[in-house]
């Protein structure tokens, strides 16, 4: 048995647009974690990524993430939004500017 055929078999083609996946990883983890708005630019990326054929699990979960980080923060502004919260955060930055 020959190794060298063995070891020739091995995949080295990379997914279309693998950066871009790892790229809406990261941002979708991101805009999860502390900045919503980086998850839209997860979800652009997921989407590119996905048009061009990668079918990984990088693409898929940036833009499963992104989408719940996306519902998250949606959900965040209509209740600061109704509660009154808004109001209260504007005189903060008002106050911490003067």
């Amino acid at each position: 048995m020959d190794n060298q055929d063995f070891n020739t078999t091995v995949m080295t083609e990379e997914m279309p647009e693998s950066g871009k996946a790892t790229a809406s990883l990261v941002c979708s983890l991101i805009g999860l974690l502390c900045c919503s708005p980086c998850a839209i630019a997860g979800l652009i990326l997921a989407i590119i990524a996905k048009k061009a054929g990668n079918t990984s699990g990088k693409a898929t979960a940036g833009l499963v993430i992104s989408i719940i980080a996306l519902v998250i923060w949606a959900i965040s502004l209509i209740i600061m939004f109704a509660g009154g919260g808004y109001a209260s955060y504007m005189a903060q930055v008002q106050s911490m500017m003067n």
